[in-house]
């Protein structure tokens, strides 16, 4: 019953797009993705970006920067390693800035990719196939691989369905997974099917048309929601079905409101067996017999944070965006009123936390960033 009456909330009460602004406004084209060189891509996105984005800020050089896939090469003549890296739904290139430096101190060359739809405007989400993810995905993994003799996949939230999907095909291919809040299980999955039909009716399921996130999109149509819902199922039924026995990477919180954080131990204890493979668990004592999963304490009041988000394992405190003493704080976090701070005491947690006297921004940075990183390095160096 509540799944039709879901429904009948997408048909009839979902806001329709502001036709006036250009955030809702699709591009007339997407940007090419197959080119013969990792190069022409950049170049040949950055130039798409600079003619279609919906800059938010003054700073469009900034904005432009944050969103062009990249590539980072460590300075060794001689690279035998390489990782291709896939953001999550609405997200950008961006959001491997931090991850991506540390790599590159470990010897791996590095590229990330922006997924077809993304960097622009939201509206650029509404006309994107499944499939059309999927060949990018494929086509950046095999110019990568002509490149380097170790090849690696990483990825944040749906970035990690697309890549692991890939990767229990091709397992002969792959040298091991890191996974950055893994999109394997949703808190909306009982809804998530109805976002293939809904999209036919309404067009958004929300929208934030004063949205200053350079590196985000903070409105959300149905069609990018079923493109998620895709990447769930074709990543699910290839861990029912089998296992992946490299190393494996993989964090995630306890209070993560996007998925089910304990689903995702799960998987991880059934589906990645390699016995150096590590999950790295942000909340409360995590009580497994799963020795390769380490806890580490969320509650940090000394901090003011309560619990983690679902992005922030992935930024440095210092991040220029996202960091503990940057300018933009991402306040739309679930509260019914502003933040107001001559009577609100400021704290940050994920998405909906709600406590007399306090008023909760999003974590948006890794207190954990260098235990993290030297907990990714030992899975990366397993012999």
């Amino acid at each position: 019953m509540k799944s039709y009456i879901f429904l009948l909330i997408l048909i009839f009460n979902f806001c329709n797009a502001d036709k006036l602004n250009s955030l809702y406004i699709p591009s007339n084209t997407y940007p090419n993705y197959n080119q013969s060189t990792f190069e022409e891509y950049v170049n040949e996105t950055k130039i798409w970006l600079k003619n279609n984005r919906t800059f938010l800020t003054n700073d469009t050089q900034l904005e432009l920067k944050s969103n062009t896939p990249f590539e980072k090469k460590p300075q060794q003549r001689n690279i035998t390693k390489g990782i291709l890296l896939v953001h999550g739904l609405g997200d950008s290139s961006g959001y491997f800035d931090d991850l991506s430096k540390e790599l590159v101190k470990s010897g791996f060359l590095v590229r990330t990719i922006l997924l077809i739809g993304h960097g622009s405007k939201p509206a650029d989400l509404l006309n994107v196939e499944f499939e059309t993810w999927e060949k990018q995905v494929l086509h950046h993994i095999k110019l990568l691989q002509e490149e380097v003799d170790e090849l690696w996949l990483g990825g944040f939230s749906t970035g990690t369905n697309l890549i692991t999907s890939y990767a229990l095909e091709n397992q002969s291919e792959i040298s091991g997974l890191l996974l950055f809040s893994p999109g394997f299980a949703s808190n909306q999955e009982n809804m998530l099917p109805f976002s293939g039909m809904g999209r036919y009716f309404k067009t958004w399921l929300f929208q934030n048309k004063n949205s200053t996130n350079i590196l985000r999109y903070e409105s959300l149509s149905l069609n990018a929601s079923y493109l998620y819902y895709q990447s769930l199922k074709d990543v699910s039924l290839k861990l029912k079905d089998g296992k992946f026995s490299k190393p494996v990477f993989v964090t995630i919180s306890q209070d993560d409101s996007v998925i089910k954080s304990n689903d995702i131990v799960s998987i991880f204890s059934n589906n990645f067996t390699h016995p150096k493979s590590r999950l790295l668990w942000f909340g409360s004592d995590n009580k497994t017999k799963d020795n390769r999963i380490i806890s580490l304490n969320s509650y940090l009041p000394n901090q003011r944070i309560a619990n983690f988000s679902h992005l922030s394992v992935l930024f440095n405190e210092n991040n220029f965006f996202y960091g503990k003493e940057s300018y933009y704080r991402m306040f739309r976090n679930g509260q019914e009123k502003e933040f107001n701070p001559l009577v609100d005491e400021l704290w940050y947690s994920a998405w909906g936390l709600k406590e007399e006297g306090k008023y909760f921004a999003r974590l948006t940075w890794n207190p954990y960033f260098n235990e993290t990183i030297n907990l990714m390095n030992e899975v990366i160096n397993t012999k």
